[in-house]
């Protein structure tokens, strides 16, 4: 069941199916098509690598992919979706989930998708933005 927090937005419906099929494809375990997700030079910033900077590039994202879809096999997921600073422009390229994972016991994260609209020439999955940058906080 996913939730929703405010009224739905052009611009963020957009950016929120990007959401939605992150997560679909890391339950999916399709590596290729989550990594199809990011731009090349994307960076992700998650607590646990102890990377300054981040992962940087596809080539350092997608071992940290590899650990999330082992990690969260087989667990449920509820996604609610939360303003971000500049959620009432139209041009938002920015959305915020506060997701919750469950198996047994429960954890949310925080995870902020920043986009851009590059589109890779000749890549007939492209879902019309791209991840540029992933910030992902564990909150309890």
């Amino acid at each position: 069941m996913n939730r929703h927090k405010h009224p739905k937005h052009p611009s963020r419906a957009g950016n929120e199916s990007i959401v939605y099929e992150y997560f679909r494809l890391i339950k999916s375990k399709d590596i290729n098509g989550v990594l199809n997700l990011f731009t090349d030079d994307a960076i992700i910033y998650e607590p646990f690598s102890n990377i300054d900077g981040g992962l940087k590039g596809k080539g350092s994202i997608r071992p940290f992919l590899d650990v999330v879809m082992a990690a969260t096999d087989d667990m449920r997921h509820e996604i609610e979706f939360e303003k971000t600073q500049d959620a009432n422009k139209e041009d938002d390229q920015a959305v915020a989930a506060l997701v919750t994972f469950e198996r047994g016991g429960k954890t949310q994260a925080r995870y902020i998708f920043e986009l851009t609209s590059r589109q890779e020439q000749y890549d007939y999955t492209d879902v019309g933005k791209k991840i540029q940058i992933l910030h992902i906080e564990y909150i309890k």
